[in-house]
C-alpha cells in the first residue's frame, strides 16, 4: 500500500502542524479502503460477465446468486468504516475540538520585560500587575488566542493586547469605508491595546492556537491546507479552531526551494538570507508597510511567499480574492517583537483579563 501513500503525498501540501499527521493517517486509511473496493467491486464485475453471460444461461434464472459471499463482504466493509470512525477520526475530532484548555493568565516575568521594554513606554503602568496570554515559550505553554470574523471578502484578526482582554465588539459600530470592519470600540478600556489586522495572521511558531471563528454575513470556510485546518466560518456562532504550527514562514520555502516538486523563479532571493521585518508600527498591518525585505519571492506552485489564508466556500462573486491572505509563522523573538512593537505604536493602556468579550458575534 506504500503506493497508495505516495500517490496521496504527491498531491497533498506539505504539513506543519502537530495534528496534521492523524489528519494525513486518515487520509491514507481511507484511500486504502478506497483501493479495495475498487479492486474487489471490479474482480466480481469482470466475475460476473463471465459467469452470467448469455452462452451459459441461455434462460434466465429467476432464483439468482444463493451464496452469502456478497453479505459477508458488506458486513466487513461497514466494521472497517466504524473502524475508521470509532477508532481514528471521533478521537482526534475531541483533541481538536473538544479538549481545548481554556488559556491560562500568567505574570509577565523579568526576562519578558527587558524585551518588553526595548518597545513599550507606557508611563503610569505597574509592570507587576501586567498579564498577557502571549509569554515567550520557555515561560508556560500557554495558547495564542485569536478572534477572527469573516466577511465578504476578507478575514479580520483581533488580537487581544497585553492584558488578555478582547474589547467589544458592536454592529452599529461597523464602518467598512472607515476601515471599522469588526466595529471595535476603541474608547472601551479593553480596546486599547488591542490589533486588528485584515488578511494577515501572525502566529508564534510552537506555540499552540486557540481561534474562534465567526461570521458578519454569509457563511465562509476558514483554510489553512499546510496545517490541516478547515472550519466553516457560521454568522452567529463561535467556533474554536485549535493547532499548533511546528515551522516558520522561512522553513516553508527553504523546503519548497529543496523540494523538486516545487520551482522558484531563478530571479529571487537566496531563501537562506531571506528574513521578514515585522516591526510594523503604523499599525495598519499590511505587508506592503512591512520591510522591503519581503521583496518579490514567487513560489511557482502556490503564486506566493508564505501561507496562504484561504476560504474554501464559495461565498460570492469575489469568493476568489479570499485565498489571498497572508499567514506568517514567525520565531518566538519575532513575535514579541511585532506583538509589543504594535503597542508601542499605539501607545496602549493595559488593563486585565478576559475570555472572549463582551460583543455581538
Amino acid at each position: 500500500m506504500n503506493f497508495i501513500k505516495s500517490f496521496i503525498d504527491s498531491y497533498l501540501p506539505p504539513n506543519y502542524s502537530s495534528h496534521g499527521q492523524h489528519i494525513d493517517g486518515l487520509i491514507y486509511w481511507v484511500h486504502y479502503l478506497m483501493f479495495v473496493l475498487f479492486v474487489g467491486w471490479g474482480i466480481y464485475f469482470i466475475y460476473t460477465l463471465f459467469k452470467f453471460k448469455e452462452s451459459k444461461n441461455p434462460k434466465a434464472n429467476y432464483e439468482g446468486v444463493t451464496s452469502h459471499y456478497s453479505s459477508y463482504v458488506e458486513v466487513g466493509i461497514i466494521l472497517f468504516e466504524a473502524f475508521l470512525l470509532i477508532a481514528l477520526a471521533l478521537p482526534k475530532w475531541q483533541d481538536l475540538k473538544i479538549n481545548i484548555e481554556k488559556p491560562k493568565n500568567q505574570p509577565i516575568e523579568a526576562s519578558i520585560f527587558d524585551l518588553r521594554n526595548s518597545f513599550l513606554d507606557i508611563p503610569g503602568v505597574n509592570q507587576d500587575d501586567i498579564t498577557t496570554f502571549f509569554p515567550a515559550d520557555e515561560i508556560n505553554k500557554d495558547k495564542q488566542v485569536i478572534h477572527i470574523i469573516a466577511q465578504t471578502f476578507n478575514y479580520n484578526v483581533h488580537y487581544p493586547g497585553p492584558d488578555g482582554r478582547f474589547g467589544p465588539r458592536h454592529l452599529h459600530l461597523v464602518n467598512d469605508g472607515e476601515g471599522e470592519y469588526i466595529g471595535l470600540d476603541w474608547n472601551h478600556p479593553d480596546s486599547k491595546d488591542d490589533i486588528v489586522l485584515q488578511d494577515e495572521l501572525i502566529l508564534e511558531v510552537d506555540k499552540p492556537v486557540l481561534i474562534y471563528l465567526t461570521s458578519k454575513d454569509v457563511i465562509h470556510s476558514l483554510f489553512l491546507p499546510e496545517f490541516r485546518v478547515k472550519q466553516d466560518a457560521i454568522p452567529g456562532q463561535k467556533v474554536a479552531i485549535f493547532f499548533t504550527p511546528e515551522k516558520t514562514t522561512k522553513d516553508f520555502f527553504e523546503e519548497l526551494n529543496s523540494n523538486e516538486k516545487f520551482v522558484l523563479w531563478d530571479w529571487i532571493a537566496d531563501p537562506e538570507n531571506y528574513d521578514y521585518d515585522f516591526l510594523d508600527f503604523n499599525n495598519d498591518g499590511t505587508a506592503e508597510n512591512f520591510s522591503g525585505q519581503r521583496g518579490e519571492m514567487f513560489v511557482d506552485k502556490y503564486g506566493r511567499d508564505t501561507f496562504q489564508l484561504g476560504c474554501a466556500q464559495l461565498c460570492g462573486s469575489g469568493h476568489s480574492a479570499m485565498a489571498k491572505g497572508d499567514m506568517f509563522i514567525v520565531s518566538t523573538e519575532d513575535y514579541q517583537k511585532w506583538y509589543f512593537g504594535q503597542m508601542w505604536a499605539k501607545n496602549s493602556i493595559i488593563v486585565e483579563d478576559d475570555e472572549w468579550g463582551d460583543d455581538d458575534w
